[in-house]
């Protein structure tokens, strides 16, 4: 927020009229903005006002040195007050909205006061000083609000670092362990007809563990994502041997319900990208496909497209896609129609944002009843990053 302007407004005169007038009214003013708080803020009900009985006259005062005198000290003073304000109703949970309304309501108090006790209409210049020096105080409360308000953000931010940092390492670690677990006891178990229960038991243990473990992976990536903390290594890249490297690491979902995970790309089809990056969005868009796809095929190919660039596409037989969903679909948390399949809505928008930092387009078409196809374009040589 820039202050200034409204810091040199008032450096232009001083009006100690109406600055003895503030203070003689100042007990009226706190009684009336009070009541008026109360009655036209909801949140007021459930705070306490009795650390701004302290706090208030001390602001009011300052207002009045603002405007009584053209000392340069006096506007650091009222700026220096103020802070308290914002951080008090912070910390009662006011909105930023009620906090603005407050001095609002202050304003057309003072001024009313003001007018009382001087018993005459005040001039245009002490308008416009009254008026500077109520805005200054409420930017300023309202700009401590702010600030009080990132920190807990950024506090909150790192938290969730930490606990995603956990997920990353400990808890993973201890998942591989129930993994390795299971397929010992389901080759222990292999063979004997009437633990043929068990063993299916073991086998839904198993997929739960992996739709487990694929969230915590798109929380990790989402995290990398957001901080900015994703290196982009561009190298050569062939296509079909990394199609078939991502279809291989879905072949098992794919088996259990009982699709054809397909692959199509020429041989030597080839391009300058990150391949990591490339492949996080690829395998984005094949288990989301596995995923919404309860019988036939899902299809994974990729082709030279204008000649200097390439088209991978993954098609499935789902149920498809609303044309109105499919402008959101790319967002932070949002999910189509799930037809009952879990999911936090991470993983398509993943793939949006790998996609930007490798020069790529990333889009769908679908029709309902008629299954989906992403595509992602890329080029042959990925631009340089600025």
């Amino acid at each position: 927020m820039d202050q200034r302007p409204i810091v040199e407004l008032l450096r232009r005169g001083k009006f100690p009229e109406i600055a003895a007038a503030l203070r003689v009214r100042a007990p009226q003013v706190l009684e009336n903005w009070e009541r008026l708080v109360r009655d036209s803020l909801p949140s007021a009900d459930r705070l306490t006002f009795e650390q701004l009985r302290d706090d208030m006259p001390v602001i009011l005062e300052k207002i009045a040195k603002s405007i009584e005198s053209d000392e340069p000290g006096r506007t650091r003073d009222l700026l220096s007050a103020v802070p308290v304000h914002g951080s008090v109703r912070f910390h009662q949970s006011f909105s930023l909205a009620e906090t603005l309304a407050e001095y609002d309501l202050l304003r057309a108090v003072v001024m009313d006061q003001v007018v009382s006790h001087l018993g005459r209409k005040i001039e245009a210049d002490e308008v416009v000083t009254l008026n500077g020096a109520v805005d200054l105080a409420g930017r300023r409360a309202v700009l401590a609000y702010v600030e009080f308000q990132t920190h807990e953000l950024q506090a909150a931010n790192e938290a969730q670092s930490k606990y995603l940092s956990f997920l990353s390492h400990d808890l993973r670690g201890g998942l591989n362990g129930v993994f390795l677990m299971i397929e010992v006891l389901k080759r222990e178990l292999a063979g004997q007809s009437h633990l043929s229960e068990t063993v299916e038991d073991l086998d839904t243990m198993r997929r739960s563990l992996l739709e487990t473990v694929a969230t915590m992976d798109r929380f990790l990536h989402a995290e990398r994502f957001r901080k900015g903390k994703v290196d982009v290594k561009p190298g050569r890249i062939h296509l079909k041997p990394l199609l078939n490297e991502v279809s291989s690491h879905y072949a098992y979902q794919a088996k259990e319900k009982g699709l054809e995970l397909r692959v199509d790309a020429p041989a030597d089809l080839a391009a300058v990208s990150d391949r990591e990056l490339l492949a996080l969005i690829i395998q984005n868009l094949v288990s989301n496909s596995i995923k919404y796809t309860p019988t036939g095929a899902v299809a994974v190919s990729a082709r030279a497209d204008d000649g200097d660039s390439i088209v991978v596409s993954v098609r499935d037989e789902g149920p498809g896609i609303p044309a109105d969903l499919i402008p959101t679909l790319f967002a932070d948390f949002t999910r189509g129609q799930t037809h009952g399949q879990p999911g936090v809505g991470l993983g398509l928008s993943i793939a949006r944002q790998a996609a930007g930092l490798i020069g790529a387009k990333l889009w769908v078409e679908s029709t309902p009843g008629d299954g989906a196809t992403f595509f992602v374009r890329i080029p042959k040589e990925m631009p340089a990053r600025s």
